[in-house]
Formats: structure tokens, sequence, C-alpha cells
């Protein structure tokens, strides 16, 4: 092997060995943005789960609104019956 040809191998194995450190340095950053994802999943499931809670807390408060409304016009039908 000439002079000129160890050369040319060692600025080879040179540029694959940047090519390699740039590859882990981008292989770090996406593992960094996954995780960012990961955690903006996590808290998005967290607000559904939430929204979710207030909509059965609305329904059983608009349940509750519903049945002493229909009470209230039974009452006043009662009424109207014996005024009548």
């Amino acid at each position: 092997m000439t002079k000129e040809m160890m050369e040319d191998l060692l600025h080879a194995i040179t540029l694959l060995l940047e090519d390699l450190k740039d590859v882990q340095i981008k292989s770090h950053q996406i593992d960094e943005l996954y995780t960012l994802l990961e955690n903006k999943a996590n808290n998005v499931e967290l607000d559904i789960n939430g929204l979710e809670q207030n909509v059965k807390n609305l329904d059983n408060q608009l349940a509750i609104l519903m049945e002493c409304h229909q009470e209230k016009g039974t009452n006043n039908l009662i009424v109207q019956s014996i005024m009548n």
C-alpha cells in the first residue's frame, strides 16, 4: 500500500467517523424530540380524560336539573287541578 493510498484511506476513515458522530448527535436529538412528543401525547390523554369527566359531571347535573324541573312541573299540575 502506497503512502498516497494510506492517506486516502485515513481521509475516508476520518470522514466516516465525522458522519458517524453526526448520526449519533442526530440520534440523540431524535430521542429528545420523541420524548417531548410522548410527553405531549400523555398530556393530551390527561386533557381528554379531564374533558370526559367534565362531560359526565355536566350530564349528572343536567339529569338532576331535569328531575327537579319535572317534579316542579308535576307539583304545578297538582296545584292547578286542586284550584280548578
